[in-house]
């Protein structure tokens, strides 16, 4: 009997063990999940949408085309104080940047750098100055501004021993050309915000644009933080007869060169005549 009573005394030691044990975890968990469901419903923590789009999502550019502007519209869910910043980036291509020096009173190329896959057009809008949105390394992590989109130069002739070109020394350069083409505005264009909810912008295109596919990206900034982004995308073409002789040239490049060779012929030819006739 006393045997028994030992080992029915040691189980209900066990279970008692067992079920203290079961409530300190059944607590824990219970408050693990509070704190997760306050976490949760902290309302900063839920980023904002985003919605945009253009008036036209096709340009065609003809003989006519002298430039346009674009009407870029939306919807955020905001509040006091939130930013917008619209980025429209052009079809990406190498451009070549030359430096000059004066030789015996004439000013020479003594070096050309390729910028590789730059983009051809590149603009940022936004509802206030950049520098009062947010911090450099904010704008540098996002990949917003000419200098944090990783930028390539090389050389277009390297030279055996000499030191590849550096894009912090010739990014400046290339910045002021590409202003001075209006194809990198400088001078961010405003945004109009209305009641943290409605957006309207213009993206002012110049008459230089190439052909091709822009992406825009509309980021929703709160104190400092992006917290919310929307892409969408223009298209720019090349329309009546000089879109026919580009396709016609680039899809049949050898007919379009004899054709070429024939016309300049003909066309001396019938100078000639005329110039004999005179």
């Amino acid at each position: 009997m006393i045997a028994l009573y030992r080992l029915h005394k040691g189980n209900m030691l066990a279970a008692i063990l067992i079920a203290i044990t079961a409530f300190g975890f059944a607590s824990l968990a219970s408050a693990s999940s509070s704190i997760v469901y306050a976490a949760k419903a902290k309302p900063d923590a839920v980023p904002s949408r985003v919605v945009a789009d253009l008036s036209t999502s096709t340009i065609s550019i003809t003989t006519s085309f002298h430039g346009t502007d674009l009407l870029l519209f939306g919807a955020i869910d905001g509040q006091d104080g939130d930013d917008l910043i619209v980025v429209v980036s052009g079809p990406p291509l190498d451009i070549a940047q030359r430096r000059k020096a004066n030789y015996a009173g004439i000013w020479v190329n003594v070096e050309t750098n390729i910028w590789q896959q730059a983009p051809s057009f590149y603009q940022i809008l936004s509802t206030r100055p950049l520098a009062k949105i947010a911090q450099p390394q904010t704008y540098e992590k996002l990949g917003i501004g000419s200098q944090n989109i990783n930028l390539k130069i090389v050389a277009k002739s390297p030279v055996t021993g000499e030191k590849p070109p550096q894009a912090i020394d010739f990014i400046g350069a290339l910045q002021s050309n590409m202003a001075a083409s209006k194809l990198w505005p400088q001078s961010n264009e405003p945004i109009n915000l209305t009641r943290n909810a409605l957006f309207r912008t213009e993206v002012k295109l110049p008459a230089n644009v190439l052909s091709g596919t822009y992406d825009v990206r509309i980021l929703q900034f709160r104190q400092g933080q992006e917290i919310g982004e929307d892409r969408t995308t223009l298209r720019i073409e090349k329309g009546g007869m000089s879109a026919l002789i580009y396709n016609f040239a680039h899809d049949y490049s050898a007919l379009y060169g004899i054709f070429a060779i024939l016309f300049a012929v003909a066309s001396g030819w019938l100078a000639a005549v005329a110039f004999r006739r005179g």
